[in-house]
């Protein structure tokens, strides 16, 4: 059967579908949270055009407000897409998710088919470009290393920069293919737009234009002239320069000289950093060409170098990648897929494995710069078997069954790394046995699990063993004496959790996210007065912060300061119009007030999309008894007692005034007259 290209996208579902099928209701981990979770500017009501647009500036570090700089404006468009479809339901998400791998891995094939078909290249490959393209892209899709780009649900961002980096080469190469003027136009325009979708979807896709001119130079340049070498090194050259001070400006906006600056909430140094990173990109391409799910992990145990021999492996690992790097080089000319998928391999890695101080290995980082590395691999298995094909029928078969048990091998160890993938507690379990030496994997068990089923011994046990291990992030072990506060008030710990708060905030005084959980500890606390402080300390440097506005109005209601506490409800609806903590504080500060025309219009404003909502039924039964619209008060009762059985009402309303705000009067008159209607 030919391979044509309906048949190869057929296929590449088909195998994609098949060996990702136990990840479609995969759970949320670490970062979703901050850049999905709670980020409230992703939680759109409406696909109207303004809601649309407000997602591109909306950015975790924001609390989830709108802001004047865009983050990752595609991907966080999608995602605010699925929240309006499915909320935060994983499966819409992953289905996004696994349709952008499937494009990319499509895209990979049609890439190389006309790769193959470029002037430097047809001669040597004429007739075997649909086996060499789709054998890539199939060894390349179904990858293990591959999981944490398409499972982990919000480096959707990777991946999607990824499917638009590869449609940026595919129409450069169809550009300079075609033989019409209008038609070269509008591809050079579709690679320029997918260039700027890429970095719409991540900085690190700044590296495109030089990937363009490698291939230009691979493809369609005549080595033999002197000027062209010329231009290639002196290109080459300038190009990596300018491509180092480029990553930097994406990655740390502002001046990128300051990036020094970065690597003081590091436990390493940039020297240090760059030592270290050599050997985690060896690692890397071990893991990429030996992808047993044993080794793949959320988390690896790294020992930072601190000189060419410490580790000792350091300075054979820098050799190593000169002695590659150097090899693509030289093989530009004599056999150029080997020199395409050597450089584009570290070209890719140039700004994520460098410089910039981020932390120095995660797995996703290799789903764009691995895009040609199996390309050399299925050229010279295709070679070899095409030798085979008079000499030894026989063994040409076995390879080619061979190679059908290696594609069930790798998609089989993808399936089962999704496994360690379906639940918070599997995954960080699957990475405390694999990095038993670092602190996350047991941080993250105790908060993402432990603490979550109320199991606070377990959970508090974890963090006291992860505070003796190695942190990537200086900030690591004080916001582990954060969240060991926060379990100590859950056991009523008030003293121990207070210390616990103070002694992470002398470590990083200026650490929000402390802060804030020392916020939200105090108002446990009710401690208003100490908790009104530290959240202006916070909102002297975030004033448009959605969280730090709520909890102060929530703050100065608990201190009856009606009228100061709406201003900061209408400030959180003013960044988020339908947030329903926002508005509920809003319509309760009316009632306090008085204004109880007003007070009943937001509450019916919260039943349009929380219609069970049992705190805003109950208001809008003391908003009409204050009113004296009894036919009003009972039709809410009504509506309440549905939802909410008279005694646990009851229990409610006798509780913490705290909870709910009644003023006592109120209570009594409602206790009343759900008493009187049991009778």
């Amino acid at each position: 059967m030919r391979l044509t290209r309906s048949i190869a996208l057929i296929l590449l579902f088909l195998m994609i579908v098949l060996i990702y099928w136990n990840s479609f209701d995969a759970a949320w981990h670490l970062d979703d949270r901050p850049n999905i979770l709670n980020n409230r500017g992703l939680h759109i009501t409406n696909l109207q055009p303004d809601s649309l647009i407000r997602t591109f500036f909306t950015s975790p570090d924001s609390g989830g407000t709108v802001t004047n700089r865009l983050y990752r404006p595609i991907p966080c468009l999608t995602f605010a897409i699925n929240w309006y479809f499915g909320k935060d339901q994983v499966f819409g998400y992953h289905v996004v998710n696994i349709l952008v791998h499937i494009l990319t891995a499509y895209l990979l094939f049609l890439t190389i088919l006309n790769i193959l078909k470029s002037p430097n290249l047809m001669k040597h490959y004429q007739g075997q470009e649909n086996f060499i393209a789709f054998l890539t892209a199939v060894l390349w899709a179904i990858n293990p290393v591959q999981v944490q780009a398409v499972t982990y649900i919000v480096q959707r961002m990777a991946s999607m920069a990824a499917m638009f980096y590869i449609m940026g080469i595919y129409f450069y190469v169809k550009t300079r293919q075609s033989q019409y003027p209008l038609t070269r136009i509008l591809l050079l325009f579709s690679c320029v737009l997918s260039f700027i979708f890429a970095l719409g979807s991540k900085q690190n896709t700044v590296t495109l234009p030089f990937v363009l001119l490698l291939i230009e130079i691979i493809c369609f340049q005549e080595l033999s002239s002197q000027r062209v070498r010329r231009f290639f090194w002196g290109g080459s050259i300038a190009g990596g320069m300018l491509l180092v001070f480029l990553g930097a400006w994406l990655f740390v906006p502002g001046n990128p000289f300051l990036i020094i600056e970065g690597f003081q909430s590091r436990p390493f140094s940039l020297y240090e950093r760059l030592l270290t990173e050599p050997r985690i990109v060896l690692f890397y391409l071990s893991l990429i060409f030996y992808p047993l799910p044993h080794r793949l992990s959320i988390e690896h145990d790294i020992i930072v170098s601190t000189s060419l021999f410490e580790p000792w492996v350091t300075l054979p690992a820098i050799l190593f990648h000169l002695l590659l790097i150097g090899i693509g080089l030289s093989q530009i000319k004599k056999r150029p897929l080997l020199a395409l998928a050597i450089l584009f391999f570290y070209l890719n890695h140039v700004i994520e494995s460098t410089i910039i101080p981020l932390e120095l290995i995660f797995e996703h980082r290799n789903y764009l710069p691995s895009l040609f590395l199996f390309l050399p691999v299925a050229a010279g298995f295709k070679k070899l078997m095409d030798s085979y094909a008079k000499k030894n029928r026989s063994f040409r078969s076995v390879l080619a069954c061979l190679s059908v048990l290696i594609i069930i091998g790798i998609g089989a160890g993808t399936y089962i790394r999704n496994m360690a993938w379906a639940t918070e507690k599997a995954l960080w379990e699957d990475a405390m046995h694999k990095a038993p030496n670092s602190h996350r994997p047991l941080h993250n068990l105790a908060w993402a699990y432990y603490t979550k089923i109320g199991q606070y011994d377990k959970a508090i046990d974890l963090y006291k063993k992860s505070l003796n291990l190695r942190t990537n992030n200086n900030s690591a072990n004080p916001i582990a004496l954060s969240n060991l506060a926060l379990l100590y008030v859950q056991e009523k710990e008030y003293q121990k959790a207070s210390e616990l708060w103070q002694n992470a905030l002398e470590r990083l005084p200026g650490n929000d996210v402390i802060r804030h959980r020392y916020v939200i500890g105090l108002i446990e606390m009710k401690n208003w007065n100490t908790a009104l402080d530290n959240l202006n300390q916070l909102m002297t440097r975030h004033p448009a912060h959605f969280d730090y506005n709520y909890l102060k109005g929530y703050v100065l209601l608990n201190q009856n300061q009606y009228d100061a506490a709406l201003q900061y409800f209408e400030q959180c609806l003013n960044l988020v119009s339908e947030n329903q903590q926002a508005l509920l504080g809003a319509g309760i500060c009316n009632n306090l007030m008085g204004h109880y025309e007003r007070a009943e219009a937001i509450f019916s404003r919260v039943l349009k999309f929380a219609p069970d909502d049992d705190l805003t039924l109950l208001w809008l039964v003391e908003t009409n008894l204050s009113v004296d619209d009894r036919p009003d008060v009972d039709r809410y009762l009504k509506e309440l007692l549905k939802i909410i059985p008279s005694e646990e009402l009851l229990v409610l309303l006798k509780g913490d005034p705290g909870k709910n705000f009644l003023p006592a009067k109120s209570k009594i008159k409602i206790i009343n007259l759900i008493e009187s209607s049991a009778v």
